[in-house]
């Protein structure tokens, strides 16, 4: 298998995100892989400096595909000199496209990456339709498309994006999303959380796509039938969810697998949009019991272990966590474990970046 493929990975930005994750752990393993954004937000800069990845920032506008935006990108592409183009998510896949037709340059394989399922566009931006109607237009015009998820792909092909898809299944760091005593002693400490006290977990930012709504309505419930029961939001813009009782709200983070270690359950309470989550495997991973809705590919992540629910169901929701929190002690352990195992025997990094390595090959002798 060849290593040294060069390959540039362009997308929007490098906020924090399930994408954005799945792609720095993908370039950290491959030093001769780059990162190019169109806006710049840099959340994993750290990780970036630590692992001395190359990343280029076009700093584009949010909302503006323009003349400028496309010869920023071609001089990045003329300066790496990739084997390869990577593209993650629509505005990027776009963009690399339009600058192909400009140039009339289709030499460098050109792979999109689309990340979602059954989107429903009447919550976003015409921008972001307008987009979506493009990339589904030119769709053609990429060597092949990876979905992360069988729902992602399914939809993609409904909606009418032609070419050849595959699936990548996100792959995860079971190394670093594990259980943790001293994480879970400090951060329960932190926040006051008593060391019996089952702690729900749910990891997304504030959008109508992850439906906390409904979750709210579930755990105000909870909370009247168990009062010790704590709710922990992580993610973008949900430090300004309205606070009830019991709840946590800590907005974006970077130690995110400190509050893993400290949660027994992890839900996904999303509507529709969603893929492949990549908090709830992160969550199994840490050992935490999984409650999801039945959107994306949630129900194949979970195999026999936890609770699959159909979606903006609040009763329904309460009765999956009432249920779990009333486990037996020793079946609630075993969940934990079963949880793991799931995600270490089939969605492990190691097997998603194999899977990438055998396709850029692929590429590299067809072309």
């Amino acid at each position: 298998m060849i290593d040294n493929i060069r390959v540039l990975h362009v997308i929007s930005s490098m906020g924090q995100g399930g994408a954005e994750r799945q792609l720095l752990e993908l370039v950290k393993l491959n030093k001769n892989h780059a990162i190019c954004q169109l806006t710049s937000d840099n959340s994993y800069i750290k990780e970036v400096k630590e692992n001395h990845i190359t990343i280029f920032d076009l700093k584009i506008k949010k909302k503006s595909l323009n003349i400028l935006s496309l010869y920023k990108l071609f001089k990045v592409i003329k300066y790496y000199k990739p084997e390869i183009i990577n593209t993650w998510m629509y505005h990027s896949s776009l963009l690399v496209v339009l600058l192909r037709l400009i140039t009339f340059n289709n030499r460098i394989p050109l792979i999109w990456g689309l990340r979602c399922s059954n989107m429903e566009m009447s919550h976003y931006s015409l921008f972001l339709k307008i987009i979506v109607i493009f990339c589904k237009y030119f769709s053609m015009k990429p060597n092949i498309i990876i979905n992360n998820s069988k729902a992602g792909l399914n939809f993609h092909k409904k909606i009418g994006f032609k070419n050849k898809h595959i699936i990548i299944s996100n792959g995860i760091d079971t190394n670093k999303f594990k259980p943790n005593d001293q994480f879970r002693k400090a951060f329960r400490n932190k926040y006051k959380i008593h060391k019996d006290a089952r702690v729900l977990l749910c990891i997304g930012r504030n959008d109508p796509m992850k439906d906390h709504s409904t979750l709210l309505k579930s755990f105000k419930q909870i909370r009247k039938d168990f009062s010790s029961v704590i709710l922990i939001l992580a993610g973008l813009g949900t430090e300004n969810i309205k606070k009830i009782n019991g709840m946590i709200t800590l907005g974006p983070r970077h130690d995110i697998e400190h509050i893993y270690a400290a949660s027994d359950i992890i839900i996904s309470s999303s509507a529709f949009g969603e893929g492949f989550s990549n908090a709830l495997a992160e969550g199994m991973s840490s050992k935490l019991i999984p409650i999801a809705t039945n959107i994306g590919d949630s129900k194949y992540i979970l195999g026999d272990v936890g609770k699959i629910i159909n979606q903006r169901n609040p009763k329904e929701l309460y009765c999956a966590i009432k249920e779990t929190i009333k486990l037996d002690k020793n079946i609630f352990d075993n969940e934990k474990i079963l949880a793991r195992m799931r995600i270490i025997n089939n969605f492990s990094k190691p097997k998603m970046v194999s899977e990438y390595k055998k396709l850029y090959s692929r590429l590299i002798d067809k072309n």
